[in-house]
């Protein structure tokens, strides 16, 4: 098994921690859509530093990107969409 796999698969062995951000979802269907725009809003939106460093780390930046571009401003509050588009996006025209 390479290193990232290995990196990939212990990180994925981490994800329980955020299950508490989805209390009202049933888990199993929220770890099959990690990357899905509803999963992605309520990890930014609610997460706290560990969990949104893994969950980057688990759906990566490019993912984080296209959701802040294509459906951030809406699932987001203005707050959150702002912050996150000067973290993922700034160097970005």
């Amino acid at each position: 098994m390479s290193g990232n796999m290995k990196d990939l698969n212990k990180e994925s062995s981490k994800i329980e921690i955020l299950q508490p951000l989805f209390w009202d979802c049933k888990w199993d269907s929220v770890k099959e859509n990690l990357g899905s725009p509803f999963v992605i809003a309520r990890v930014l939106e609610f997460g706290d530093p560990e969990e949104i460093n893994l969950f980057v780390r688990l759906v990566g930046k490019d993912s984080i990107k296209r959701f802040l571009r294509e459906k951030g401003k809406k699932l987001l509050s203005p707050r959150s969409y702002n912050f996150w588009k000067m973290v993922f996006l700034a160097n970005e025209k």
